[in-house]
């Protein structure tokens, strides 16, 4: 599991890399030049209200009604193929040509009805191929939820220049955004391949959904997207769901990644989060505020929440210690200064917007948050194991106390029936006595086979000095006797050792050999054995273990895998800890039906 854990995380890097690489490379073979491309930007306008005058584009424009229409009129000189670039930011619009209408956008039906304000639109129309001079009249319409609105410049070319132009402009977010948006999809996919197994894959599901929303945020709000994908109701639903939702997904992974003493400022800003990306909707959807709107209150929980975030990191890594913490701070400093600056131009409401050291500070925020999902998924596993082999070891251990207590129970019911028998011993011996001198040898006899079976059995052959070990030799060396197995055992274990090095010694002998039973118990075939040997010199205890088995065993790493559950084996595990915490080793082969385990422990 952890193989395949590791790979997949190395994959999730090399593929953000080498995506971030290509989109660079990409980025700089260019179609040509925008040579050809012309600004308009210098227009008369008119009002309903009957202002008139003339302005330059781009501009912001303050009506005092909504829906007050404002029409743009130029100029302009034509010639094949050629083509406008009109960019609608919330504002119906109208575009004429020699008084001939050729783009309508915005208008009533055009978008949902929930909508007060059409949503961002980039159009190419092309003009009438006739005439060296066009007429053109271009009538904005305010909107219902900004005030003052942008009117942005408008372009004249030919399609492939006016596109190349967008292109230059926009193509590096529009790279970035896929490149985020892929490499989310493919960490979700991954984390619910592994959820189930591990739990603490959730955190890479947070990064995916973290790295997903950012994507869905920068997809929407690219200018090339609008222009390539002809769905701006669309892309508006993903610019705003994607920036209302990516704080609280983030906030949320900083909690499972840091686990922090107190969780309380966190899970605040998460509840203002949520309250606020539920209120938005519900007033999106009932026509009272757009998203637009909304974006204001946005603008200032966003930044809040995450310096929050990055002063609770510093808290919790300066005052509490907190690894994790200490991890996630650089992140976090790098998130604040992305965010802040991606988010500058809605605050000032520029015209152009300059995103790319936001998208380079968030391909270094997700590279960051990769790494430290990876060495939490690694402390994660690591700490499973560590409490899995504790878990192994104190059910020895209890195991062992077991079989010491049925050898004291054992030997305490011999202690009762030897004292019985004491106490009976001088009746029996008249009993004897009187028959002898009767000269009756069948009577005599009888009686003396009548005791001996009264007698308690002696006590099974010790398998070693040590009691401890000798108690868990014993139990397992009779079930392998079970299996129809030929057994021996030769154990040189000293009478006295340290508690602690009893029960190590314990769980090497008792997983070895419940190993090696087990295997006899699985065989088929009637030559089983199981071989038990330790020589103890220079302080150095060496013990093997040699049993027969059927069967394949398989290997992962240079590791037996564990025949009764998946993954390696717990038993192995544990005998290879115990053997290190002792400065030894271990050594495990198999050949030819047999299974052969090498233990060495340093006892002094």
């Amino acid at each position: 599991m952890k193989k395949h854990f590791s790979f997949s995380f190395f994959a999730v890097i090399i593929l953000l890399v080498v995506m971030t690489v290509n989109g660079i490379i990409f980025f700089n073979y260019r179609l040509g030049t925008s040579d050809g491309v012309q600004a308009i930007t210098h227009f008369e306008y008119t009002t309903d209200t009957g202002d008139s005058g003339t302005l330059e584009l781009p501009t912001k424009v303050k009506l005092p009604e909504p829906r007050t229409a404002i029409t743009l009129t130029a100029e302009i000189e034509n010639g094949p193929g050629k083509t406008l670039l009109v960019k609608s930011v919330f504002c119906p619009l109208k575009v004429y040509a020699n008084e001939e209408l050729l783009q309508s956008y915005g208008q009533p039906g055009s978008y949902p009805s929930f909508f007060n304000d059409p949503p961002t639109a980039l159009m190419l129309i092309p003009l009438p191929p006739e005439g060296e001079k066009v007429s053109l009249r271009v009538s904005y319409q305010s909107p219902k939820q900004r005030n003052p609105f942008t009117l942005p410049v408008i372009y004249a070319g030919t399609s492939d220049n006016l596109l190349n132009m967008q292109y230059m402009k926009d193509g590096f977010s529009f790279s970035f955004s896929l490149m985020i948006m892929y490499f989310g999809l493919f960490v979700i996919v991954v984390s619910f391949i592994f959820i189930r197994k591990i739990p603490a894959s959730i955190a890479f599901l947070r990064l995916g959904i973290s790295s997903f929303l950012m994507g869905m945020w920068s997809f929407g709000e690219c200018d090339l997207t609008v222009l390539l994908f002809p769905y701006p109701v669309l892309l508006h639903g993903m610019t705003y769901f994607g920036l209302f939702l990516v704080t609280f997904s983030l906030l949320h992974f900083g909690l499972i990644v840091v686990q922090p003493n107190n969780r309380l400022p966190i899970l605040c800003m998460m509840w203002i989060n949520g309250i606020s990306v539920a209120v938005a909707l519900m007033l999106q959807f009932s026509g009272l505020v757009d998203f637009t709107r909304s974006l204001y209150w946005f603008l200032f929980i966003i930044p809040l929440s995450i310096v929050t975030l990055s002063i609770f990191l510093f808290w919790e890594w300066r005052y509490n210690h907190n690894e994790a913490a200490r991890r996630f701070a650089p992140s976090g400093v790098i998130l604040v200064i992305g965010i802040i600056l991606g988010l500058f131009h809605y605050w000032k409401f520029t015209t152009d917007r300059f995103t790319l050291f936001f998208e380079v500070s968030t391909i270094a925020f997700m590279l960051s948050l990769g790494i430290i999902s990876g060495q939490y998924m690694e402390d994660y596993l690591n700490d499973s194991r560590k409490k899995e082999q504790l878990e192994y070891k104190m059910k020895a251990v209890n195991h062992q106390l077991y079989l010491q207590r049925m050898q004291y129970e054992k030997i305490a019911e011999n202690d009762a029936l030897i004292k019985a028998q004491r106490h009976d011993l001088r009746h029996q011996l008249t009993v004897l006595r009187d028959l002898y001198e009767q000269k009756d040898e069948e009577k005599f006899s009888n009686y003396l086979d009548t005791i001996s079976e009264k007698l308690p059995s002696g006590r099974e052959p010790a398998l070693c000095e040590n009691y401890a070990v000798n108690a868990v030799a014993s139990h397992y060396a009779k079930i392998a006797r079970q299996t129809g197995a030929e057994v021996s055992v030769d154990l040189s274990i000293p009478l006295q050792l340290p508690t602690e090095v009893e029960s190590d010694l314990c769980i090497i002998i008792g997983n070895l050999m419940e190993n090696a039973a087990e295997a006899c118990a699985r065989m088929t075939g009637n030559e089983r054995f199981v071989h038990v040997k330790s020589l103890l010199q220079y302080g150095i205890l060496t013990i093997a273990v040699d049993n027969s088995f059927e069967g394949d065993l398989h290997q992962e790493d240079g590791d037996f895998l564990s025949s009764k559950r998946e993954g390696k084996g717990i038993g192995l595990a544990s005998v290879s800890a115990v053997a290190r915490k002792y400065n030894g080793d271990t050594e495990f082969r198999e050949g030819n039906g047999i299974f052969q385990a090498s233990v060495y422990v340093k006892l002094e």
